[in-house]
């Protein structure tokens, strides 16, 4: 039994890599049943040595074959949770004694100096510790901190005020309560953030740098691959097509304003290595027919890109996303600026763009409601089904009629004075409803439905498992769109719930095309929560006010998550993930309990 110093010293004497990690895995699991784990974590030996890198292989398989730096950082994460746990427990909540443990000396940090001189000068300025000056001997002062700590009066006492967010941070987790931040992805308290990322631990911080440079030209080749991102103007899907790019694919970026795409990839510096693999596309994803001629073009762009010819598709990042609806003035605006490029560079022309679209930009996708719940005839038309080398006479570019007053049936009733994310199902104007669900999930559908026969294998595969993908399908999802643990949970508490469909309709078609696709085509298809990269208005504003907080990762980390998946197929040593929903680089379970 694991309950004092010489029977853990013992057991990492005597024991197995494995046998020392799967006690290390059960603990980690107490951990979280909220139960007590053995304090075996206490008495490792140091990290970098032999016994550690094989105990860490042993507790992370799945990234051992990347080099020690992931599995090390993933190790060192596990153990200072536990550790982290164990710190937290107070005597009540202990089922039995722990044993003593000697931790090591580590000297304090500048900041730990400048926070004690401060509490020291504060207590002695308000006579807090009684007769103690600033020529009372250090014994003194220590005893004098002593009672007054044990003083069961004391909270009367006014508090120190701006003693450092690392006091503040130290407190919440010594006394249990929430005035601490805890880390964004081991979501244990934060005592020392990493120095890139302010809401991250250190090893936390280390292990999401490792696992996103997995994603960089330096460790992913995708030479010869062809893909297509949706969203790729901006934030994730800039960064997302730009990784691509730099790894050596050709790349195809959807956008509704591309001349202004055009402008910010033009603007990279690199641009001249990869700019003749790049092609943007004009399309408003609120509009059905955009969608089904966006297909048609990307074919035939992929046709161009083929050697024998035939359309061949490796890659698609279903990115785009209808989360906040831009007031019409804002959206106005835009297309106003995207029409001013568009007679600016009609002269020189542009070879990023596919012009064989005939698109342009427009206020609403050109109609109030969305074309894809549209009532029309047109609307009513269903796609046949066609072999992958053709393209349906429905899809075929169509001239098109000069737009009128896109905003013409559009009342111009006054924006509402909050954003839709923190709008209760009663508040969410329908346009919003609607215009969500076609982007983010019927759009996602047809892509799905258009592209598949033209990604992975073209020809029948035997039973033999086989490990590598072929090609990839990743539904941008989030959170949102999952069971929570408990009822009442924060992240449901009835707001955004029409994005909140939109993402556990992802996952569905998630869910349900994987395997088929997987068995019959090699296609690994997932959803990827990408984390949180940006905030409502309403809780950005919050944040300036205080001048506190800030997303936790940026849209570099964001890019480093959607490709995950892209980079455990591709590795030769690497395992396929399919049909899974992943955040933080790894799957995210779900139990359903009695429905199993």
């Amino acid at each position: 039994m694991l309950n004092s110093e010489a029977s853990c010293r013992d057991f990492i004497a005597t024991q197995t890599a494995s046998t020392i990690a799967a006690q290390i895995r059960r603990d980690q699991e107490l951990c979280k049943a909220h139960k007590l784990p053995s304090p075996i974590v206490h008495y490792l030996p140091s990290a970098n040595t032999n016994i550690c890198d094989a105990i860490a292989n042993e507790l992370c398989p799945e990234t051992a074959s990347y080099g020690p730096s992931i599995t090390r950082a993933q190790y060192s994460g596990i153990v200072q949770g536990i550790k982290a746990y164990l710190g937290q427990m107070n005597q009540f909540s202990r089922h039995e004694t722990l044993p003593s443990v000697e931790f090591e000396e580590k000297s304090p940090s500048r900041e730990d100096v400048e926070i004690t001189l401060q509490v020291l000068s504060h207590c002695i300025k308000t006579q807090n510790l009684g007769d103690v000056n600033f020529k009372t001997p250090l014994d003194d002062v220590l005893r004098a901190l002593s009672t007054h700590l044990k003083d069961p009066n004391r909270s009367g006492d006014s508090k120190p005020q701006n003693l450092g967010r690392q006091a503040k941070v130290n407190q919440g987790f010594k006394q249990g309560t929430n005035i601490g931040r805890k880390c964004y992805i081991c979501q244990f308290w934060l005592v020392t953030h990493h120095p890139q990322y302010p809401a991250l631990c250190q090893q936390c911080g280390d292990f999401n740098l490792a696992s996103s440079d997995l994603s960089l030209p330096s460790s992913l080749q995708l030479l010869g691959r062809t893909a297509l991102v949706t969203g790729g103007r901006l934030n994730l899907g800039y960064h997302t097509a730009l990784r691509l790019l730099r790894c050596g694919a050709k790349v195809i970026v959807s956008t509704r304003y591309p001349r202004d795409a055009e402008t910010r990839y033009l603007a990279e510096k690199d641009c001249s290595v990869w700019k003749e693999r790049l092609k943007i596309i004009g399309a408003d994803f609120r509009a059905a027919s955009d969608v089904f001629q966006l297909v048609s073009v990307v074919k035939e762009q992929l046709r161009e890109w083929s050697e024998d010819g035939e359309a061949k598709l490796d890659i698609l990042v279903n990115n785009a996303a209808q989360t906040l609806t831009d007031p019409l003035e804002k959206e106005r605006k835009a297309v106003q600026d995207e029409q001013r490029l568009t007679i600016e560079c009609s002269k020189s022309g542009s070879a990023f763009l596919l012009d064989a679209s005939g698109y342009d930009a427009r206020v609403r996708g050109g109609i109030q409601s969305s074309r894809l719940l549209g009532s029309g005839p047109e609307s009513r038309k269903q796609l046949p089904h066609n072999p992958a080398n053709s393209t349906p006479a429905t899809m075929v570019p169509q001239p098109k009629a000069p737009h009128s007053d896109d905003t013409a049936l559009i009342t111009n009733s006054p924006p509402p004075s909050k954003s839709s994310w923190v709008q209760s199902i009663s508040d969410i104007p329908y346009e919003d409803i609607i215009s969500a669900h076609s982007v983010n999930t019927f759009v996602p559908l047809i892509l799905t439905r258009e592209f598949l026969p033209i990604m992975g294998s073209h020809s029948h595969l035997p039973d033999t498992p086989q490990t590598k993908p072929l090609a990839y399908i990743l539904n941008i999802s989030s959170r949102e769109g999952i069971f929570e643990s408990r009822p009442h949970h924060s992240h449901k508490s009835g707001h955004h719930v029409h994005t909140n469909l939109t993402k556990a309709a992802l996952n569905m078609l998630t869910e349900t095309e994987a395997g088929p696709a997987w068995r019959s085509r090699r296609v690994a298809i997932n959803s990827v929560d990408p984390g949180y990269m940006s905030a409502a208005p309403e809780i950005e504003e919050s944040w300036r006010r205080e001048g506190s907080a800030e997303c936790p990762i940026g849209w570099e980390d964001g890019a480093g998550r959607v490709l995950w998946p892209v980079v455990m197929g591709e590795r030769e040593d690497g395992k396929p993930v399919w049909g899974r929903f992943l955040k933080h680089f790894g799957r995210v379970e779900v139990d359903p309990g009695l429905g199993r």
